[in-house]
């Protein structure tokens, strides 16, 4: 596990309204189903941390603010959304609404895996396309912005394609109501491996792209298994924000609580595919 650590921000009575407007800037990364908006809610719950959502989306989701918005309230057309002198302006705009109107002393967002693509639809399906067209805005944003990079990751790759098929099947992403109970789905063995490596191969350029940033890497099985204040703790130090006597808190629950036998209906087929490969390890 690889950790960075942002100057601690020690604001002085005289200082203070200058610091307010430079606030420590970061990322909450990672790939799809990997625990991110978790985390996202978690930090945003701290009293001193602004964390968005994926504010670059094109799309309407139940997020705010978007740069879909942001471009609409200006009068201005969608497709400058590729631009990378407008990208920058509303990143650097992000940040300074949240520090001038929550006098926040750290503002993130999230960024999954094929949003630092160009063509991220395409990256997402072919994951080197994110190293080989990186969307240079936001790159640059990151590095002049000494941006901490908090990569949140999850062990089981196979874990991450169960959770994305109980969440497609649900129709549910992310839920503020108790988990799932007895859902099964089925994981077609034809194009499982692949699946498996692309999201590997996903991981590994993925950190290719934010190398030469500070970084903390975050695992989930830890995060959720007893290990998140030790955690919490170790983000709040490197943005430099005390940590609340309460801790930080989240409404999200997982959607399942059960093994992946419970969830798989074809298990056993499954298990038979993967066993004598190097993705035997993710069988439980």
């Amino acid at each position: 596990m690889t950790s960075g650590r942002g100057p601690r921000r020690t604001v002085g009575a005289g200082d203070r309204e200058t610091a307010a407007q430079r606030p420590a800037v970061f990322i909450v990364f990672g790939h799809q189903r990997t625990g991110t908006t978790l985390l996202v809610s978690r930090l945003d719950s701290h009293p001193e941390i602004r964390c968005h959502e994926e504010v670059l989306l094109p799309w309407v989701v139940n997020s705010s603010p978007l740069m879909r918005d942001w471009l609409e309230a200006r009068r201005r057309p969608q497709w400058l959304r590729v631009v990378p002198r407008i990208r920058a302006s509303f990143l650097a705009w992000l940040v300074k609404d949240a520090s001038l109107h929550g006098k926040f002393a750290a503002v993130g967002f999230k960024v999954t895996y094929n949003q630092i693509s160009l063509w991220p639809k395409l990256a997402y399906l072919v994951p080197p396309l994110s190293f080989l067209l990186p969307d240079p805005a936001l790159r640059n944003w990151l590095r002049s912005n000494r941006a901490l990079v908090i990569h949140v990751l999850r062990r089981n790759h196979l874990r991450i394609l169960v959770s994305h098929e109980l969440a497609a099947r649900s129709g549910r992403f992310h839920s503020r109501n108790p988990a799932v109970k007895d859902e099964k789905i089925w994981i077609s063995l034809r194009t499982l491996k692949l699946r498996l490596e692309r999201i590997a191969l996903a991981e590994s350029v993925a950190r290719k792209v934010v190398s030469g940033l500070p970084s903390i890497e975050i695992y989930y099985e830890d995060y959720t298994s007893g290990g998140a204040r030790a955690d919490d703790v170790r983000l709040c130090n490197a943005l430099g924000v005390d940590f609340p006597v309460s801790g930080l808190s989240s409404p999200l629950q997982k959607l399942s609580t059960s093994s992946m036998r419970d969830n798989v209906a074809n298990y056993d087929e499954v298990a038979r595919h993967l066993t004598g490969t190097r993705f035997e390890c993710f069988l439980e």
